[in-house]
């Protein structure tokens, strides 16, 4: 299951993934064998966090909960919920480059299928469309279970947020 968590982490090019790696045979000849014949499932990666930040870290914190929440919690400027599935496998968020990196659990196949997220931001209007070595941007990532549904926007008073569109278009082609 994913855990809860709160990191620092590095975006670049305005997106921090999401990435589920599938499980491996635990024989290495097996592995070996289903690598070769194209049977491997293939990684599940999403670009789930849209930072205003061209590049740098950004403060991330993830929830899970057990059912959507009855408020949006106050004081975020951007709030929007989208669905996607979450195959079995090492659950982690890593900026696109994937040089930053940190695993928030693993997914079984029990726990494995349709989810919403609710992507919380503030602060992406400060260093917008820069390279920052300290940045005072902050996000938040609510997960729970539920079956698949429409992006909604709850909040979007930042001017990054006006992007939002194509940021969605972007994110659910890669479903």
């Amino acid at each position: 299951m994913i855990q809860p968590a709160e990191f620092t982490i590095s975006a670049w090019s305005h997106l921090v993934d999401l990435v589920v790696d599938p499980p491996q045979p635990k024989d290495p000849i097996e592995a070996l064998k289903a690598a070769q014949s194209g049977k491997t499932p293939p990684t599940l990666r999403v670009p789930l966090v849209f930072t205003g930040i061209y590049g740098g870290p950004i403060h991330l914190t993830i929830e899970v909960l057990d059912h959507e929440p009855d408020t949006v919690a106050p004081g975020w400027e951007d709030v929007a919920d989208v669905s996607l599935v979450i195959p079995e496998g090492k659950v982690h968020f890593n900026g696109p480059t994937g040089s930053d990196s940190h695993e928030v659990g693993f997914m079984s196949a029990a726990e494995a299928g349709s989810y919403r997220a609710r992507l919380h931001a503030v602060g992406r209007d400060l260093d917008y469309d820069v390279v920052v070595e300290e940045s005072k941007e902050r996000h938040l990532v609510q997960f729970w279970k539920a079956p698949f549904a429409n992006t909604i926007v709850l909040a979007n008073a930042s001017s990054v947020s006006k992007s939002l569109p194509r940021f969605v278009a972007m994110w659910q082609s890669n479903l």
